[in-house]
């Protein structure tokens, strides 16, 4: 070859290398396949467990593609619920990327005994088992948390909008239900990580004279007086049982927690009233003491399967955010300063676990 050829292919060479060059240096990066995430919100009686697709790089991709709740008392495992999840989802095993299980119970190392009935959920079985890349179990409260970072507008009315708003402060989140769950949130520099709690076992405060007389009826029938035993269904029936007695009105009929608030709701009942207001009381002044903890500037959300049910009591604030707000208070203005929000979103522990199983993606 002589050496005049040989430059001219080695020219072309050089181009077709710096051509190659500004091509990879603009070209778009292909999209990231779509992969497959399990979440799920295990409690006693129900098993609710859905199926998402999404961008691991574009979490707010996802697509919810299956959902469907097993009753506990069918299956002899929760591995016999994934097995049928697999199916009836028509997923392939090996393909699912993700999984986060919010559980009813105490969870340590991702793995939780439950305790109203005998499933052992344990997340390095589970990712052996069916060959998914990362499982993780939280506790049913921690999602909740992790859920108030899903939330749409629509999903929460605010009673309290704060004066002393801030989108990285530290949020607070209550929950009565069965029991009464407690947790915060702190943001870490890029996203927020869920503090877990035992909050609502610690002693009741009360308020005025017939608080403190609830305190007393509790601790000669409990030997104690928790936060939660005032503050969650059966602290509404408790209420109730004392009010029958603290007014002269033993006669009453024993009443469950829901024969309560229907009573209170359609007014038939004053006792069902009071007890209902004293529960909203004793609600809104733990939601302020939590959120005085812990500065919550990021917000104070209210969530459980109560608050919703009683809205038309709740209205625009009424006892509860009056308790919240405690305007005699010296520290009114701080109290004032910290957002206030009910979730009606009844799904809220999917979202937070939805939430914590897109983290694995990334």
């Amino acid at each position: 070859m002589t050496s005049s050829v040989r430059v001219i292919k080695n020219a072309v060479a050089a181009r077709r290398h710096a051509k190659a060059k500004t091509r990879a240096r603009y070209a778009v990066a292909p999209r990231a396949a779509a992969q497959t995430v399990f979440v799920g919100d295990i409690g006693g009686t129900n098993a609710r467990l859905q199926v998402w697709t999404a961008d691991p790089t574009d979490p707010s991709s996802a697509t919810m593609t299956f959902e469907k709740v097993y009753g506990t008392s069918g299956h002899p495992t929760f591995e016999s619920v994934i097995t049928d999840l697999f199916a009836d989802a028509g997923v392939d095993a090996g393909s699912v990327s993700a999984a986060c299980f919010a559980v009813a119970g105490p969870v340590a190392d991702d793995r939780c005994q439950m305790t109203n009935i005998s499933w052992i959920i344990d997340g390095a079985a589970l990712q052996k088992s069916f060959e998914i890349s990362s499982v993780k179990v939280i506790n049913d409260f921690a999602a909740v948390g992790y859920g108030v970072l899903d939330l749409k507008p629509d999903e929460m009315v605010t009673l309290n909008q704060g004066t002393a708003k801030s989108p990285t402060g530290p949020i607070a989140v209550l929950g009565p239900g069965t029991g009464l769950g407690e947790a915060m949130l702190f943001h870490n520099g890029s996203s927020y990580d869920v503090v877990p709690s035992e909050g609502s076992h610690a002693d009741f405060a009360p308020r005025g004279e017939t608080q403190r007389a609830l305190q007393a009826f509790c601790e000669a029938t409990l030997g104690e007086c928790e936060i939660e035993q005032v503050c969650c269904g059966s602290g509404i029936q408790r209420i109730y049982d004392f009010l029958r007695i603290h007014r002269g009105q033993e006669t009453k009929p024993d009443l469950d927690p829901a024969g309560v608030t229907d009573a209170a709701l359609d007014g038939t009942c004053e006792l069902c009233v009071e007890a209902v207001d004293v529960f909203l009381q004793i609600l809104g002044a733990e939601a302020g003491n939590l959120a005085l903890k812990c500065l919550a500037t990021g917000g104070v959300y209210v969530a459980g399967g109560i608050p919703p049910r009683l809205m038309k009591v709740i209205g625009e604030g009424g006892e509860l955010k009056a308790a919240f707000l405690r305007e005699e208070c010296r520290y009114k203005d701080v109290r004032a300063g910290y957002p206030l929000h009910i979730i009606l979103n009844d799904k809220i522990g999917l979202a937070g676990a939805k939430v914590y199983a897109m983290r694995q993606l990334r």
